[in-house]
């Protein structure tokens, strides 16, 4: 639930105060309905990074790293091929470089991806 949380604080700022998926966080909804509402109102970004921190519970015998190896391969299909991010997941990047990149480029969501399989990995 710690990366839930995390991806909403980080989303704050882009989500506007008076939509429905403002409220739905504010109401303590749960991350479902939160993303469930922000697919609605065309917040697809937070919407997946919601869904996909949901699914983290994936079996003990996956790594976390190469589990974010597959899903970024996933997240690349919706850049654009001008995006740095982009060129560096397609040149199989160290994903520390790919988290900077995307960080500067607003993923917000693909950094938190990154950065919680990065712990993970390290247990």
């Amino acid at each position: 639930m710690d990366t839930i949380k995390r991806i909403l604080d980080e989303s704050k700022g882009s989500i506007p105060n008076h939509s429905n998926t403002a409220l739905a966080i504010d109401a303590g909804l749960s991350p479902e309905k939160i993303a469930s509402t922000a697919t609605s109102e065309g917040m697809h970004e937070l919407a997946g990074a919601i869904f996909e921190a949901l699914q983290v519970g994936e079996p003990p015998e996956s790594n976390p790293l190469d589990i974010v190896r597959s899903r970024l391969l996933e997240f690349r299909k919706g850049l654009p091929a001008s995006s740095e991010t982009a060129k560096l997941i397609d040149a199989g990047a160290p994903l520390d470089l790919i988290s900077e990149n995307a960080e500067e480029e607003g993923l917000f969501s693909l950094v938190a991806m990154i950065v919680e399989a990065e712990q993970e990995g390290e247990t």
